[in-house]
């Protein structure tokens, strides 16, 4: 059975992009197959595969103008007959985001949330990985509504670790009204700084005791090595698969395993 991961936090800069990145090579790295759908109209995790270099059958420009293509995350939303994922490798699918997908959230989330849904729900792949842009909005409800879970990546600071206690909230009003098998798959630090800061102690410290069984006890360090893997498209465990932080996202995607009972 398909299941479906949306990542999200309130705060925008705190790595979600390429912890989904991370997430689906990792995944794809063990013989899973793996749909990865940009659900942010930035286009970053599209960018994170391609870089500048996007494939027509996501988007081409004729003239002035954008055309869409059938792996391009807006399909799933207003035209998904007309939908379908472009193959990255083996075991990567993707629906990449441009711009357009802007369109969606001026939208009312029943015109578009429940096809999003039943659109993901009818693919058969072993995860989907659903990159979700930083608000609230259409676009993160219908991912949530979407999702067997919800997975947090956040910065130790205040307006990372504040923000998730509201994104928990609204995930649980709609796993009570639209989602019923909506759970919270976990929290995972990221971006952690390697020294003993005060200020990220206090800040895990208030997550352990608010969400303590939630927490990933895997947490990601800072290092110029997963910047440097960005730029070049690539995992961290491609690009440098002896550094500490490739381990730490091995020893995530175990995790995140063993709470689905993969």
């Amino acid at each position: 059975m398909t299941k479906i991961i949306a990542n999200t936090n309130q705060k925008g800069g705190v790595g979600k992009t390429t912890s989904s990145f991370n997430l689906a090579k990792g995944l794809a790295a063990r013989g899973y197959k793996v749909l990865f759908v940009d659900n942010d109209p930035q286009g970053h995790g599209t960018k994170a595969f391609f870089g500048d270099d996007i494939p027509s059958e996501i988007y081409t420009v004729s003239g002035k103008k954008i055309i869409n293509g059938a792996a391009n995350t807006l399909q799933i939303y207003i035209n998904s007959e007309k939908a379908k994922p472009l193959t990255v490798n083996e075991n990567i699918d993707i629906f990449g985001a441009t711009e357009s997908l802007a369109e969606v959230s001026t939208k009312e989330i029943v015109d578009v949330g429940f096809e999003f849904k039943e659109y993901l729900e009818s693919l058969n792949y072993d995860f989907i990985i659903i990159d979700c842009l930083p608000s609230f909005g259409t676009m993160q409800t219908s991912a949530l509504m979407a999702a067997d879970y919800l997975f947090i990546p956040t910065t130790l600071d205040g307006y990372s670790v504040d923000g998730i206690e509201k994104l928990i909230e609204k995930s649980m009003n709609i796993k009570k009204r639209i989602n019923s098998k909506l759970s919270l798959l976990g929290i995972m630090c990221n971006m952690v700084d390697g020294r003993d800061v005060v200020v990220e102690r206090h800040f895990f410290d208030k997550l352990v005791r608010d969400y303590n069984e939630h927490m990933f006890s895997s947490r990601i360090t800072q290092s110029k090595k997963v910047v440097e893997a960005n730029t070049l498209q690539q995992s961290i465990s491609e690009y440098s698969p002896s550094s500490i932080q490739a381990k730490q996202y091995q020893s995530l995607v175990s995790e995140v395993l063993d709470r689905v009972g993969s």
